[in-house]
């Protein structure tokens, strides 16, 4: 009798406990899970805003490099003549559409002042951009304008949603404008279960993996809504923001069944700890492990997500200064290049005078020894004049091999202009070649730094003496002045010239007329002439060839 009531006591108590733990369970299962899930789509969330970014960051650099290119402003020029442009747009077909298939933007096109298209990578489509006007497009407005502009939009004649980026040309002339379509990027972002949105500032939704959301205006709903988790963070780019949302009620329907089965478990183990403590002890301390591990799990996979966005990040940077290191290193080949060109020449140029100063110090000694001391320091006095020369050429020579820091200062044109003469002089005496300097002494001043602008005048020199191979009377002239806020040196000889058929690609790396040529000494002199705020040009002339470089003046 009595035993029959105590096992309906410990049956009631058993349901009741497990009852209880399974609950408990289940709700600590569910937090738990939502916890997790929350961290991971914050995570992910950021992973996508950065791969969105480096995307756009990836396509911007294009127009803004080849804005620079004197063969776009050649195809949108009213003055080009017809047969002329139409091989220099033939030609720049196909060159965007190659940079368009490399460098995966969607196209590539080139618009005139007036909103014409001119050339395209999409040149072989039937629904090509050329001839289209696109003169509405803000964008082209924009660009015109202030030099660079901007939009997302639908395309005119394609339909396919996109973000143009446009960089107007020189002298404003035209807008180069590519097109990024983010198709590959939503394919990329598509899940099962989850929404990825992308919204302007006034949340309208431009990029989703949700065909049916594009252009639609996004409502925020509760962070929990059915299932749904949601997160929202600035897109780091204009006012974009990005909207990543989740479908979790299936995994936290698992952690709660899980969290039940484990509280229930634990009900039942407490029931019949009397009689079975050390099983239940053992058993709960494997639990206990199992969740320590799950977490730790979970927390290592965050930081590994984490890891591996600052590891993307240092690479980027190491990438960018890389670059940059490389751009120097560049530089300085070029210039232990021009040493080694004129390294002969110096070294005749130093041999001379320490012969001489051999054959004054002998006669030195022995005008002493006949007691003429006024003769023996005339002597002596040749000497120290000689030995002033090399010590001059000497400094000239390490002033220029070595790496220069950059820094810029007060400096006189003529100083640099002495300076490349002085490393060049024995080269041009071997090859009898004048140096005619009609505005010698000059007296412009420019803030600049004097060794990267000797690189600049000692390239265009050697040029021009190479180009002097077969002259007859050759002769180099180089002139100085100042404008209002400018100075300009100008470097010409006398020889063949530069071909109207070459003088496009001057500039362009590795080209070059030499038989053993890089092609590189003018890419690198435009550089510099750049870094130092000024510019290198080709100036068309009757005979001869001839370059110009324009620097900042000094404004005391």
């Amino acid at each position: 009798m009595f035993r029959a009531p105590l096992r309906l006591s410990w049956f009631l108590a058993t349901i009741l406990v497990v009852g209880l733990t399974a609950w408990g369970g289940s709700q600590i299962g569910a937090r738990y899970e939502l916890r997790q899930q929350t961290a991971q789509l914050a995570v992910d969330a950021v992973l996508r805003r950065e791969l969105l970014r480096s995307e756009i960051e990836r396509h911007r650099l294009l127009p803004t490099t080849l804005a620079r290119n004197p063969q776009l402003a050649i195809a949108v020029d009213p003055r080009t003549p017809d047969s002329d442009r139409r091989t220099v747009v033939q030609s720049l077909n196909a060159d965007f559409e190659q940079l368009a298939r490399a460098d995966g933007a969607a196209t590539l096109y080139l618009v005139d002042a007036v909103g014409i298209t001119r050339a395209a990578s999409n040149h072989r489509l039937s629904n090509t951009f050329i001839g289209q006007d696109y003169s509405f497009r803000p964008y082209f407005r924009d660009a015109m304008k202030s030099g660079a502009g901007e939009l997302f939009a639908q395309g005119t004649v394609s339909g396919i949603p996109g973000l143009y980026l446009a960089q107007r040309l020189r002298e404003r002339s035209g807008v180069i404008v590519t097109k990024v379509e983010f198709t590959d990027l939503e394919n990329t972002w598509r899940r099962p279960d989850e929404e990825t949105l992308v919204l302007n500032h006034e949340r309208v939704v431009f990029l989703t993996t949700v065909q049916s959301k594009r252009f639609s205006t996004y409502s925020p709903s509760p962070t929990i809504e059915g299932g749904w988790i949601s997160t929202s963070l600035p897109a780091l780019y204009q006012d974009w923001s990005l909207v990543l949302r989740r479908d979790i009620g299936s995994a936290v329907l698992a952690s709660s069944v899980v969290g039940a089965s484990i509280g229930g478990l634990l009900g039942i183990l407490s029931i019949t700890m009397v009689f079975l403590l050390t099983e239940s002890r053992r058993r709960r301390a494997l639990q206990r492990a199992e969740l320590q591990r799950l977490v730790a799990q979970r927390t290592a996979e965050l930081e590994d997500s984490n890891n591996r966005l600052l590891r993307e990040i240092e690479e980027r940077t190491r990438s960018e200064a890389t670059v940059q290191t490389l751009r120097e290193n560049l530089t300085q080949a070029n210039r232990l290049a021009i040493l080694g060109q004129i390294s002969a020449g110096v070294a005749h140029e130093i041999n001379q005078p320490t012969a001489a100063i051999r054959t004054y110090v002998d006669n030195a000694k022995k005008l002493f020894t006949r007691g003429d001391s006024d003769a023996a320091l005339r002597a002596l006095e040749a000497v120290v004049s000689l030995t002033e020369r090399i010590g001059l050429i000497t400094q000239e020579l390490r002033e220029f091999s070595r790496r220069s820091p950059g820094t810029k200062e007060r400096l006189a044109v003529r100083e640099a202009i002495d300076g490349a003469q002085l490393l060049l002089e024995q080269s041009l005496k071997l090859r009898r070649i004048r140096i005619l300097r009609p505005t010698s002494p000059e007296t412009a001043i420019t803030f600049a730094n004097r060794t990267r602008l000797e690189q600049i005048l000692v390239n265009l020199i050697q040029n021009a003496t190479d180009a002097l191979a077969d002259t007859k009377n050759p002769t180099i002239t180089i002139e100085s002045g100042q404008t209002a806020n400018n100075i300009w040196i100008r470097v010409a000889d006398n020889g063949p010239g530069v071909p109207v058929d070459r003088r496009a690609d001057l500039f362009s790396p590795f080209s070059s007329s030499k038989p053993l040529g890089l092609g590189l000494g003018l890419v690198i002199s435009r550089d510099i002439a750049s870094d130092l705020g000024g510019s290198l040009e080709f100036d068309p002339s009757v005979t001869g060839a001839a370059f110009v470089v324009t620097l900042p003046g000094y404004k005391t």
